[in-house]
């Protein structure tokens, strides 16, 4: 029987937290990993190149070797594990598991904020402030969306949460009442 995905980023990406935690290194850690998702981002072809059966083993431990060169040793066993046991298509995924453990731990709270204008750096500081007293974070990171159709206001959506104040909403609220 075949495991998803996610169940895999989910395993490994757990006890590679774990053990990073027990090591004292998980800021290095998601440093590391976050430059490795960065140049997975660069390189798309890179898993497609690790997980062809037309491309010679030795070439792909090669390019492996090469990409662990500089990385911990926590992290260079992430990546021969995952190679020896053909789950490198998983890496990205269990990077992005990684992330959120760590998130969670540090108590950092990643939210999309759309917008009808952008926000200026004062507006995100002080939205971004009081969204983490919501959600009883230390720090709330805002990835900013630029949304014409929302007219304005503000909709705020993390993992646990949607607020939305926008103009569009509170219409539709005013013709549903009208309608009933």
């Amino acid at each position: 029987m075949a495991i998803d995905n996610a169940t895999i980023a989910r395993r490994y990406g757990n006890a590679l937290f774990e053990v990073a935690k027990e090591q004292d290194s998980l800021a290095e850690t998601a440093t590391e990993l976050n430059e490795i998702k960065a140049a997975l981002e660069k390189e798309p072809g890179f898993v497609v190149f690790m997980t062809s059966p037309q491309i010679d083993e030795k070439v792909k431990k090669d390019t492996l070797e090469s990409m662990a060169k500089g990385a911990s040793s926590l992290v260079a066993n992430l990546l021969h594990m995952l190679f020896d046991y053909h789950r490198i298509a998983n890496l990205e995924s269990i990077i992005g598991e990684f992330n959120r453990l760590y998130d969670a731990d540090r108590k950092i709270v990643r939210a999309t904020v759309r917008t009808a204008i952008a926000l200026e750096d004062d507006q995100k500081q002080k939205l971004a402030a009081t969204f983490a007293k919501i959600e009883n974070a230390n720090q709330v990171i805002l990835d900013e969306k630029v949304d014409p159709s929302i007219i304005g206001g503000v909709v705020l959506q993390s993992e646990s949460h949607i607020y939305d104040g926008s103009i569009r909403s509170k219409f539709e609220q005013i013709k549903r009442l009208l309608l009933k």
